[in-house]
């Protein structure tokens, strides 16, 4: 639990509350209450904001709402460029991955005495090999379909 200060204007933890308070004896479980007539209000969870691939929520303080409640306060921010083209790499070594698990798994159609249609198999296994030149990979890939 988190707990702001009014006349501090801070946040604190409930241990942090307790400990400056030394000579009250709290009960486990501080009430809205309680914490008011000690000049402080509970923190509660903020809503956190939409993001795209590439932001992350942060927490930028906390905010009074319409409610006079306080929430935690969270913002979307833009990954650096570095950060961006690691994710970029991430998904594309998962995909890839993905791309030759679903290979291997069909080399036994390659067998000269495999009983099955060595062209719908070949298109199906080049169709694999090229889903890294796909428009939008490697965040959007449309996989072929298994002859």
């Amino acid at each position: 639990m988190e707990i702001r200060l009014r006349d501090a204007a801070v946040v604190v933890t409930d241990s942090e509350f307790r400990a400056l308070h030394p000579t009250t004896s709290f009960p486990p479980q501080l009430t809205e209450d309680i914490l008011d007539s000690f000049e402080a209000d509970v923190v509660f969870e903020g809503p956190q904001p939409q993001t795209t691939r590439y932001q992350l929520v942060a927490r930028q303080g906390v905010i009074q709402m319409s409610d006079g409640k306080w929430y935690r306060n969270y913002v979307a921010i833009d990954m650096s460029d570095e950060a961006k083209a690691a994710l970029d790499e991430q998904q594309a070594k998962s995909v890839r991955d993905d791309r030759n698990r679903r290979l291997a798994a069909c080399d036994w159609t390659q067998l000269a005495d495999a009983p099955v249609d060595d062209l719908a198999w070949a298109l199906y296994r080049q169709a694999l090999r090229d889903v890294p030149n796909q428009v939008d990979f490697p965040w959007t890939v449309v996989w072929p379909t298994e002859p």
